[in-house]
């Protein structure tokens, strides 16, 4: 179960960091300032080094001007 969620986490974080990339330009200090944390935690968060907690994805969404649904929208698990 835990590779399931792993994979899921990052398949979200592939898809923040497209956005973060069309709408920061690669600044993860002004990503980090709209979703009210630090620039570490989105520098970890984006290297797949650190979790993320649900409240600092609904942050993270705000900032990317989208929505967590948006993020999860058709989210596969490949079977091996």
């Amino acid at each position: 179960m835990q590779k399931e969620i792993d994979k899921i986490e990052a398949q979200i974080i592939e898809r923040i960091y497209k956005l973060f990339q069309e709408k920061y330009d690669g600044n993860k200090s002004a990503f980090a300032k709209s979703a009210e944390c630090s620039e570490t935690t989105i520098r970890r968060i984006l290297r797949n080094k650190q979790g993320i907690t649900i409240n600092l994805l609904l942050r993270m969404a705000k900032a990317l001007e989208t929505t967590v649904s948006d993020l999860m929208e058709d989210l596969k698990i490949q079977e091996k």
